[in-house]
């Protein structure tokens, strides 16, 4: 199909931050303990939840938000060490994976969009030119908390407000640039890769992302943040957690090193902690 270019416009209204802030508003409601129980098992069903996983029995949640933004029980993501390996930082599908020789990522079919949109402007962006990028993508299905993949600290993020188009195949497929239109909260972090920043993109039905460098929540009708400096820095180990997402959608991770390549074939299912991407070997 040709690379898209105007979204239809039932899709734009879709999009529109009201959309997913009166979602969020039924979420969070506290019906009756047996109705949550049934939906939750009914939605469980649906998509395929792994319910086994939750640190808690389901009868022990009070809104669906709680039970779709879980933890696990301990021990269920054991985070991989080797030096060189880039943990996964979220359960989903590594969907796609490239260098960023100019400065530009493809969404899907070579449909491409440009770091700075992604990263919110040319001077967020030039440190990680030449580098490497990837993405991995969450399902409805899938544990929405999202986790370091790296040691290192914050020491720069962006709250970037936008639209909230679906990141699935809908959205790939009907919205040039979703990544970059989407609301975007971006931590720059100095790492043992080198240069890297993390962006986590919104989604229809996402409208709330929360990090843990912020009291900020996205999509609450807060203007961008502009380049904020954390004072001082956040020191985060590879395994701790970054944030949480209320439904599903994506990650991107952004590298200044050019020397990292995806270790499962892409697209590939992926769990917190796998292998991700690696160092690849040096040339003799």
């Amino acid at each position: 199909m040709p690379p898209p270019t105007q979204p239809p416009a039932w899709l734009d209204l879709l999009s529109h931050p009201r959309v997913s802030q009166a979602m969020g508003v039924v979420v969070r409601v506290r019906p009756p303990r047996p109705v949550l129980k049934a939906a939750i098992h009914m939605f469980s069903k649906t998509y395929g939840v792994n319910l086994a996983e939750a640190e808690r029995p389901v009868s022990d949640y009070d809104s669906f938000q709680a039970f779709f933004t879980r933890r696990l029980k301990p021990g269920l993501r054991p985070i991989d060490a080797e030096v060189g390996v880039v943990p996964s930082p979220c359960d989903g599908v590594l969907s796609a994976c490239g260098p960023l020789g100019r400065g530009t990522l493809i969404q899907a079919k070579g449909v491409e969009y440009t770091l700075d949109a992604l990263l919110g402007g040319s001077l967020d962006a030039d440190p990680y030119r030449g580098g490497t990028w990837a993405v991995g993508y969450l399902a409805p299905k899938n544990y929405h908390r999202v986790h370091s993949p790296w040691r290192g600290r914050i020491v720069r993020w962006r709250y970037l407000p936008g639209a909230l188009y679906p990141v699935n195949r809908l959205g790939l497929d009907h919205v040039h640039g979703v990544f970059a239109r989407n609301e975007r909260l971006v931590a720059h972090c100095e790492t043992e890769f080198g240069p890297a920043a993390l962006v986590m993109v919104g989604a229809t039905c996402v409208g709330h992302m929360r990090v843990c460098f912020t009291e900020l929540c996205a999509n609450e009708g807060q203007p961008g943040s502009g380049l904020c400096t954390l004072e001082p820095p956040l020191d985060q180990a590879r395994g701790d957690e970054f944030g949480v997402f209320e439904m599903g959608s994506t990650v991107v991770l952004v590298f200044a090193n050019p020397g990292l390549e995806a270790v499962p074939s892409v697209p590939a299912s992926v769990r917190v902690g796998e292998a991700f991407l690696r160092m690849r070997p040096a040339r003799p």
